[in-house]
């Protein structure tokens, strides 16, 4: 099912959402090649209510380039003091996964959602 109003998705936040916390880096660290781990680094939690969904035949042109646990989340934008990006996590419902790109969805310039592709 493929929205693309955003008025439609803030309303399937609004009946199916449920409570998440985007992560955000917000110290890189640093990387020890001798021991391979990065240390330093920290995160600052945001809580929101959002809505996953599936991907489904039609939404997306590449099918075939969907890999299994990939599914969408709406972060709504009102209320929300960061957006999303590319480096960040989403963690609810007994699962953390990856925030891989983000699409803004605006109505009359303003901020309204955000769609994001999520892989665990």
């Amino acid at each position: 099912m493929a929205f693309s109003r955003g008025y439609n998705l803030l309303k399937m936040v609004e009946e199916f959402g449920e409570p998440l916390t985007l992560r955000k880096k917000t110290t890189a660290g640093t990387y020890d090649p001798t021991t391979g781990s990065v240390t330093g680094s920290a995160t600052t939690d945001y809580s929101f209510e959002g809505y996953f969904y599936n991907y489904d035949q039609g939404i997306i042109a590449n099918v075939d380039e969907i890999r299994r646990g990939t599914r969408k989340c709406v972060v709504p934008a009102l209320g929300l003091a960061v957006e999303p990006d590319d480096e960040d996590q989403i963690i609810g419902n007994g699962d953390t996964v990856n925030v891989i790109s983000v699409v803004t969805i605006f109505s009359n310039g303003v901020k309204i959602c955000f769609l994001c592709d999520v892989r665990e």
